[in-house]
């Protein structure tokens, strides 16, 4: 039987399974600081509440053979950079090196020139998280410079890659 992945809508019902896959410090670590840890069943409900107003969807959660698995999201930007998106993602840990996550971004990328009026496609990546660069150098992004000391996340500098992609509009 063949993996099934699947992007969709989260609702009140992954709430609890949200939660669980989310706290995790090895997630947290590659996440910035806005993403909680602990992370609790109520920034769970009020991570879905939040997307679940999004007017053209942009946050999706990841099913693997039914089961929710992660998020991935595009984040718009302001003002002259409204043509650019950020993709941003994370994987339950038990769920990692199982090209999940390269399924999902593909799927993405497929949105955004099908979907979105947006011409880039771009992600910011902690120096230490050498899968998500792998994962989108896959993908076709393309590493575009490194941000010296650019990061502080758990009292010290990290460095921070950052990669691209141009999209065609469908």
């Amino acid at each position: 039987m063949e993996d099934v992945i699947i992007l969709r809508k989260l609702s009140v019902r992954d709430t609890e399974v949200l939660s669980t896959l989310a706290n995790n410090r090895n997630i947290w670590n590659n996440m910035r600081d806005i993403f909680p840890h602990p992370y609790t069943i109520d920034d769970a409900k009020n991570f879905i509440a939040m997307v679940s107003k999004e007017d053209v969807p942009l946050t999706f959660g990841i099913d693997f053979n039914n089961q929710l698995v992660g998020v991935i999201s595009f984040i718009r930007q302001p003002d002259v950079y409204r043509k650019s998106i950020e993709i941003g993602f994370w994987i339950g840990e038990e769920y990692w090196k199982k090209g999940i996550t390269s399924t999902s971004i593909k799927k993405m990328i497929d949105y955004a020139e099908n979907s979105l009026d947006v011409n880039r496609i771009f992600a910011n990546v902690f120096e230490h998280n050498i899968a998500s660069m792998k994962v989108l150098k896959k993908n076709g992004f393309i590493e575009e410079g490194i941000s010296i000391d650019a990061v502080y996340k758990n009292n010290q500098f990290h460095n921070l890659h950052r990669f691209y992609l141009l999209v065609k509009n469908g």
